[in-house]
């Protein structure tokens, strides 16, 4: 775009953006994202969060599903925690920022349309459901929209809650790749305790996953977990640094965990596993504790009075994003 007036045509606050027709939802609906026009030097990126599924009981509509399969006005970004732009505490007040919804069940790394066999019920005969898991896709979209509008920017944050948590940490990458004068932070909320290396591969390969994967941690997919992305012997641009948030009994993380077949464990023992191994791989990894059973709070106005050991969640976040210690 024009360089003097990159963000022409956008109002002031969110302006919800139609994606090209190659997108889709996870039943060929179709998608769209967000952006607030401010800044051109720092813009945050945020991957929305929503579930996953990846059998035909939770991803038909008509049974237990454990997903967001639409973009919808419900899908419109809050005003509270980080999008919270009233609030001179919030870190990234007066930046640009570039949501990006989620709705294809795959953590935003699909490429693939599955069927999944469905079970008959009680009420409800057996079946097949089409899913298109355009996760990948969707989010290059979104990104590539966000290239042709910005092209120097100074820092940049890569944040998410949940499956965007997850989603946030691998297309970190491909942003920090793109923009190597840049100082590239990701933040991943709410997904750092999913240790199932039983079915978490045969997952990812399931959605498509396994291209994108592959192609930045370079690691046989069979080895492939979620934690994959945030290891230094992967391709890790110079100009990214990483870090996450939990909560150390976080339930939807539990939840998913039983479903990924990992019943009667402690997140916490599933988080200090992850988390030990990170940090003996990665050069300046930073993470942050919160004791409870809650799911994700950069979205939500407790992360302005959250405190671990004296330390405000707030002024950690500013400080990570600022490259202090």
């Amino acid at each position: 775009g024009d360089e003097s007036q990159p963000f022409t045509g956008l109002t002031i606050g969110w302006n919800q953006i139609a994606a090209p027709e190659h997108t889709s939802c996870s039943h060929g609906t179709d998608y769209s994202f967000w952006f607030r026009p401010a800044s051109t030097e720092r813009v945050a990126i945020y991957f929305q969060g929503g579930g996953a599924c990846w059998m035909g009981e939770t991803c038909a509509l008509d049974r237990s599903p454990s997903y967001d399969p639409f973009v919808d006005e419900t899908d419109t970004p809050p005003p509270t925690g980080i999008f919270d732009f009233t609030s001179e505490e919030n870190p990234i007040r007066d930046w640009s920022v570039l949501f990006v919804p989620y709705c294809t069940g795959d953590v935003h790394v699909g490429t693939e349309t599955r069927s999944y066999d469905v079970a008959a019920n009680d009420s409800l005969p057996a079946g097949t459901v089409q899913i298109q898991h355009a996760g990948n896709t969707n989010a290059t979209a979104a990104l590539e929209w966000l290239y042709g509008r910005v092209s120097q920017p100074e820092q940049i944050l890569v944040a998410g809650v949940s499956a965007g948590s997850l989603g946030s940490a691998v297309h970190a990458h491909d942003v920090a790749a793109r923009f190597p004068a840049a100082d590239v932070v990701q933040l991943g909320d709410a997904a750092g305790g999913y240790r199932a290396p039983e079915t978490v591969p045969e997952v990812l390969t399931t959605w498509g996953g396994d291209q994108i994967l592959q192609r930045i941690a370079g690691a046989d997919i069979e080895a492939w977990s979620f934690e994959s992305a945030y290891r230094d012997d992967v391709q890790r641009a110079p100009n990214l640094r990483m870090a996450q948030i939990n909560y150390h009994e976080d339930e939807v993380q539990l939840g998913f965990l039983a479903l990924l077949g990992q019943r009667d464990v402690r997140l916490i023992d599933l988080l200090d596993a992850n988390l030990g191994e990170i940090e003996a791989t990665s050069s300046g990894f930073a993470s942050y504790m919160l004791p409870g059973t809650r799911h994700g709070i950069i979205r939500d106005d407790v992360f302005y009075d959250a405190v671990v050991d004296g330390v405000r969640l707030r002024d950690w976040t500013a400080a990570l994003i600022e490259g202090e210690d």
